[in-house]
């Protein structure tokens, strides 16, 4: 279930400024408003006592009603108005009234036997998180009874707003039955009770009696019972579940969201693993004990909120730039060491810099990316103590690679250490960081570089088939050895090397790119102290070696860039950021436009999103029409016979073809990609 746009601050804020005259005009239409509890009365468990949480309570009317069949109920009432807060408890003064966000409830696990949500789904910021809290605080057997307006219901409400003196809905989104239904089951619940109700909601005294019966008669059937402008949905908690798990699991992993990090498992004490690592690479449980809520909490698909982390970062939510992030200098350079900028993707720089604090003293190891000598065709994260470990961990690794499944072992690293990650890791140790989590005490810098996409470990697999050869076989695998911009490399046991050109291995990249990788909009690694890739430009690809555009974000970065020039490890030419952003102007309107429109394609089909806290200045008709066709032919190339067909195609064909298609395609798309692409191009949502 999709997550709305507006937030508690805008609900609570509505409330407040009508919770003085809610009862008032509610007083005038008893029909609507009475009826929520004669319904829920029907469902509620008649016993002597038991633990209720209604949630949200409003100017308390359902504790009285609650009573009638729990006389001795332990009732916590949560409402996210305090001027609502007050109304009630001048009502109801022997009630508890607490304040509430709608996210995380104030209750411990498995505590309460009946959560009752009267009208409340609707204004939830994110509706499904706030069904996965509602069965993680029900003991098995407890009962959730929820009514909600469905979706068909905005229009008789604008009707009834129009006509009628009333307090308003303020910010809302009602959702369709089929998507309330089906989240409540994807949360562990099982639905037991499903009617409409609400046929008429104003009209004479002596009609009352019999659209009641009929409500009550004939709308709790299936067909009739999706009549109605006000939905009654009763589950039952039959069984438990990890809450952790399940928040990572609905929230995450089933929309397609998982960025493949390797956070949760790294922070999971052992209850986590990563499941198929060559393909879907997804975290699942290990059935060893509860999960522990940093899980779930420093996931970076969670809230990955740029302004507040860049706060956090920086100190200030709107960094120098909105393409490049924030920077104090932005240079094109390269090692001058040639080995390292012979080994490194573009010129080697963040090898550079990893060689020099390791050779200075000033760390003690680094976090990187190497190739796992057990399973040479994955990519496993080490710490690299030696100049031979870094030099042997250079280059871009573009298979799935969850870097932060190595926290488990950082914990017990004296460090200092530096970090190496791509942006959605490298959040997550921020996130950390900020958290003053034990895991990241030995970081003490963090670098990485640009980042374009990742692909499946499918892709490896398809590379291979056109060499008919098996995964078993390998001895090393390269992505980008050799020259700028190099070859990607497979060596065999017996010695032989399968080799294919950059740009024409690319062509995996359509057919095997992770849904992360498109709803991902940081291109230059934004928190990070330094951050480097290739410089795209034809002054510097003509010359046959690799080039870094470099970008220092923090006083950290500024200070090694100076102290690596005084000591003639690297050379440097500063730009401007008007020159970086021409430099990566392809990949900047992927990520930075193309991302955003792609979100919003997303979410008009009434997908789960990542809420960046950004939005996008302005897009061309022209522009939005082109997402469209490259979304459609990402969905063309990702399916079975696409697959299959292209890796029984020679490599010779498919290469080349692919290279040719490249250029094509970006000359005729060169000019609509740049138009518009500026330091301002987001803006902060508000």
């Amino acid at each position: 279930m999709q997550q709305n746009t507006f937030r508690i601050g805008d609900v609570r804020a509505f409330w407040d400024g009508v919770a003085d005259e809610y009862d008032r005009i509610n007083s005038g239409f008893s029909w609507t408003h009475t009826e929520r509890f004669e319904t829920a009365l029907l469902f509620l468990p008649e016993r002597e006592k038991a633990d209720v949480v209604n949630i949200w309570s409003r100017t308390g009317d359902a504790t009285q009603w609650i009573r009638k069949k729990i006389p001795g109920a332990t009732i916590r009432n949560f409402e996210v108005s305090p001027r609502m807060i007050e109304r009630a408890q001048v009502k109801y003064p022997h009630e508890t009234f607490e304040v509430t966000d709608l996210h995380d409830l104030p209750c411990a696990t498995e505590s309460q036997d009946v959560v009752l949500s009267l009208e409340t789904l609707e204004h939830v910021p994110d509706p499904l998180h706030f069904l996965l809290e509602c069965h993680r605080i029900l003991r098995v057997g407890g009962t959730l009874i929820l009514s909600t307006p469905p979706s068909i219901a905005e229009l008789p409400l604008r009707l009834y707003e129009h006509c009628f003196a009333n307090h308003g809905e303020g910010p809302h989104r009602f959702r369709s039955v089929h998507s309330v239904l089906q989240a409540l089951r994807n949360c562990g619940f099982t639905v037991v009770e499903h009617r409409g109700t609400v046929l008429c909601p104003v009209g004479p005294d002596w009609l009352k009696k019999p659209i009641e019966w009929f409500q009550q008669h004939l709308l709790r059937y299936i067909g009739t019972n999706r009549l109605g402008i006000r939905h009654f949905f009763v589950a039952e908690k039959r069984e438990s579940r990890d809450p952790v798990w399940a928040k990572i699991h609905e929230e995450i992993i089933r929309p397609g969201l998982c960025m493949h990090s390797g956070t949760a498992v790294g922070l999971s004490e052992g209850t986590l693993r990563m499941k198929d690592m060559d393909g879907i690479c997804v975290p699942e449980p290990t059935g060893t004990g509860p999960i522990p809520p940093v899980c779930y909490n420093a996931s970076p698909e969670i809230h990955p909120s740029y302004p507040e982390m860049n706060a956090s970062v920086f100190g200030k939510p709107e960094p120098r730039s909105s393409l490049l992030g924030e920077y104090n200098r932005i240079a094109v350079g390269h090692s001058t060491d040639p080995d390292v900028r012979r080994g490194g993707a573009s010129g080697g720089i963040l090898t550079a810099t990893i060689l020099h604090l390791l050779e200075t003293e000033k760390i003690r190891g680094a976090v990187v990316l190497g190739m796992d000598p057990d399973a040479p065709w994955r990519a496993k994260p080490m710490i690299a103590r030696t100049k031979e470990e870094i030099l042997a961990a250079a280059q871009s690794k573009y298979v799935v690679s969850p870097v932060n499944v190595i926290l488990a072992d950082l914990e017990k690293e004296e460090g200092p250490l530096a970090y190496v990650g791509l942006p959605h890791q490298v959040f997550a140790i921020r996130r950390l960081q900020q958290m003053q989590h034990p895991s990241v005490r030995s970081i003490a810098y963090v670098f990485g570089p640009f980042f374009g996409n990742e692909l499946f470990g499918t892709s490896i697999d398809s590379f291979l088939r056109k060499f008919r050869v098996k995964k078993e076989n390998i001895a090393a695998l390269s992505y980008r050895t050799g020259e700028w911009p190099g070859h990607m490399e497979v060596t065999l046991k017996d010695g032989k090397k399968l080799r294919m050109k950059k740009f024409h291995a690319n062509y995996l990249i359509p057919f095997h790119i992770t849904q992360s990788s498109l709803l991902s909009h940081d291109l230059t690694n934004e928190f990070t102290d330094l951050s480097g890739g290739d410089a795209w430009a034809p002054v510097y690809e003509k010359r046959g070696q690799g080039f870094s555009l470099v970008i220092s974000r923090s006083e950290k970065g500024k200070t090694l860039l100076l102290e690596m020039e005084q000591a003639g490890k690297v050379e440097l030419k500063d730009i401007t950021e008007e020159e970086a952003i021409q430099m990566q102007s392809h990949g900047l309107d992927l990520k930075k436009r193309g991302t955003f429109l792609r979100i919003d394609l997303q979410r008009k089909k009434g997908k789960r999103v990542p809420e960046y806290g950004l939005v996008l200045a302005e897009s061309t008709r022209t522009r939005r029409l082109f997402e469209r066709v490259l979304s459609s032919l990402f969905v063309l190339c990702s399916l079975p016979l696409s697959r299959w067909l292209v890796d029984r195609t020679p490599n010779w064909i498919v290469g080349t073809a692919f290279e040719q298609f490249r250029t094509v395609w970006k000359a005729c798309t060169r000019n609509m990609k740049r138009t518009g692409l500026s330091a301002n191009s987001l803006t902060i949502r508000n």
